[in-house]
């Protein structure tokens, strides 16, 4: 009892101190002094922003695998501010950020403890080609209040992150293997901070959810991370793998538009004939490993700007530099494809918590809204955009059958694009194509191999804060993608300000839920909250936990998410996909594809190649631009 009253007056003085006393860690690099935050409920929170967790990846370090950080501070270093985010474009084609990039932003709570605390790691999203740690917009206000600690990853983004080769000379996956050095470092020294390396959870949303499944479903991060949270993405979705035939053929775009390679070059390192030699396979790493250094040392502005050559309809596709399959080796973190890991059982058995919201397509159709032109372009290239809006053209063998099929299920009576029904529909068919039926296949075929428990929810709240608000949009369209995130990071809260909205008492109870929910998961693996019914996992009858209804944050335990929708995806899916053994193949496997000549590729330039695979149009749409 006295040992409790003497906890309560030294944590009072200690909060005292707080306002006067920076927080003070010491490290195996050095003295790391921080700066006092406050959670929602006014616990004092110690931040330490900027941490360098790699060697920044510069110079001949680009397209390297990130190195162990081994500075040492011998001064007091100061980590009160942010540090820079890794290059990416802006909506209004600028370049911001620094390759320079690589540092964690990590959280405690000024608390009285004494045993160590649970760690969550959270990797931010936004397609593989924006976003950062930026600790205004992910400050984890809310989560401090869980007693856990909190650490945000930058990692290398677009193709300063992902540009792959296809073979050995470049594999890609550097923004994947960022992720896991920052794991790396968490294990090494969260303890100095107050957590425990043997309780972390991996969390992600959008991209960041796909790395994270890439990542739990990989047997090369065991005791790096114990429990996984994977918001909004599922490394099962086709945008978030990329079949390294795919990779090598943006790769080379991007060799052109930076001129480290010529046309006349590009044809012959183009064509990878299934017959490869021994010596023909030394010599395109050879011309690789060239052309590489042209690029390690080109200009990051215009090396980054390369990523407009791949942008086909408004926006869309948003990952076309994302993971990649690689060939094997030490290093390798993606070797194989993840249904196949699943179905073979090669996946980290650990307790698994996931969740989408109801509308998620609303993050590619909310602009068709109000905008009347890009709706009558929709119509009129319907066929290609949806391809392309659904980052399945990688995937989808019979095109005119998955067009087809999508038009009968989701627009029976044809399209009248200027109704609420049309709209509902097309939202729906997006946010199926895109995030559910991934996430879906995800769970079901995990499920079926799992000992431990999935446990499984759908965001259906509708807040004051979405993102069906930023840039004028309208309201009570749904909640779309990421608006769940907000009740564990309040991002959209700073980046709607000038909106002068406040959290409602509804909303403060949805917060209390969320971050409650996360933050027993993540000390014991099972999430709870007071407001809500038991969570059964989802091997039971396939339940889920629906959070609100509409503007009430009501919670209720349910089964079967939209049963139709995910039956019709599963039949179309089955019908009209490439085969996975043709899909994903090393570069030189025998009988998995069919040989692409060179004439094919010199008669695609002259239009005169109706068979040419998605990959060669890429390319020499690429060339065509450039020449």
């Amino acid at each position: 009892m006295w040992s409790i009253y003497l906890l309560s007056i030294l944590f009072a003085i200690s909060s005292l101190e707080a306002a006067v006393t920076e927080p003070i860690v010491h490290t195996q690099f050095g003295t790391i002094r921080g700066k006092w935050l406050r959670s929602a409920r006014n616990v004092a929170v110690a931040a330490y922003l900027g941490v360098p967790y790699a060697e920044p990846p510069i110079g001949s370090l680009r397209f390297e695998n990130p190195r162990e950080w081994n500075g040492h501070w011998k001064q007091i270093h100061n980590a009160v501010d942010d540090g820079p985010p890794c290059v990416q474009p802006t909506d209004d084609g600028h370049i911001i950020g620094k390759e320079d990039c690589l540092y964690l932003n990590i959280f405690v709570p000024a608390i009285p403890y004494e045993s160590k605390l649970s760690v969550l790691v959270f990797i931010h999203g936004e397609g593989f080609i924006t976003g950062s740690n930026n600790s205004t917009e992910l400050a984890p206000d809310y989560l401090m209040d869980q007693d856990i600690i909190v650490v945000t990853v930058n990692y290398r983004l677009g193709i300063l992150g992902f540009l792959s080769t296809g073979n050995e000379a470049g594999p890609g996956n550097y923004g994947v293997k960022d992720v896991v050095q920052a794991l790396k470092w968490v294990q090494a020294n969260i303890q100095d901070f107050g957590g425990d390396k043997n309780s972390v959870t991996l969390s992600g949303a959008s991209a960041g959810a796909a790395l994270a499944h890439h990542l739990a479903l990989s047997n090369r991060t065991k005791d790096l991370f114990h429990r996984l949270i994977t918001h909004s993405g599922s490394a099962l979705a086709p945008w978030a793998m990329h079949p390294a035939r795919i990779a090598r053929i943006r790769y080379l775009a991007v060799a052109v538009g930076m001129n480290c390679t010529t046309r006349e070059k590009i044809l012959d390192i183009a064509y990878v004939p299934m017959t490869h030699t021994l010596f023909d396979e030394i010599q395109e790493i050879q011309d690789d490993i060239q052309i590489l250094e042209c690029l390690r040392y080109s200009n990051t502005h215009e090396l980054t700007k390369q990523l407009s050559l791949f942008d086909e309809w408004f926006g869309s596709p948003y990952g076309t530099f994302g993971p990649t399959l690689e060939p094997e080796s030490n290093e390798a973190l993606i070797t194989r494809n993840p249904k196949s890991i699943i179905e073979n059982q090669e996946f980290r058995d650990i307790p698994w918590m996931t969740g989408v919201v109801t509308e998620e397509g609303l993050s590619k159709t909310l602009m068709l809204h109000s905008n009347e032109s890009l709706r009558e372009s929709l119509l009129e290239n319907f066929d290609d955009a949806i391809l392309v809006v659904l980052e399945v053209e990688e995937v989808v063998a019979n095109t005119s059958l998955f067009i087809e099929e999508l038009l009968n299920f989701y627009f029976p009576d044809g399209f009248d694009a200027d109704t609420s029904e049309f709209f509902e529909n097309l939202t729906a068919l997006v946010g199926d194509g895109l995030i559910y039926y991934w996430s879906h296949e995800a769970l079901q075929t995990q499920a079926e191999e799992m000992e431990s428990n999935i446990y499984s929810y759908v965001f259906a709240y509708e807040g004051t804060f979405s993102a069906t608000l930023q840039n004028g949009g309208p309201r009570k369209l749904g909640v779309s993608h990421g608006d769940d995130i907000n009740y564990l990071f309040p991002f959209l809260n700073s980046q709607l300000a000038d909106l002068q909205l406040f959290n409602t008492i509804e909303d403060d109870t949805m917060i209390h839920i969320m971050t409650e929910m996360i933050g027993t998961f993540v000390k014991a693996g099972v999430p709870s909250a007071q407001l809500t019914p038991d969570w059964r996992p989802y091997q039971e009858d396939f339940r889920f936990m629906r959070l609100g209804m509409e503007r009430s944050p009501d919670i209720s335990m349910e089964s079967y998410f939209l049963p139709i929708r995910m039956d019709f995806w599963y039949r179309l899916m089955g019908n009209v996909s490439v085969p996975r053994e043709q899909l994903f193949f090393e570069l030189y496997e025998d009988d998995t594809a069919e040989d692409v000549t060179k004439e094919d590729s010199t008669n695609a330039i002259s239009g005169h190649s109706e068979c040419i695979s998605f990959q060669y149009i890429i390319l020499l749409y690429a060339i065509c631009l450039l020449f």
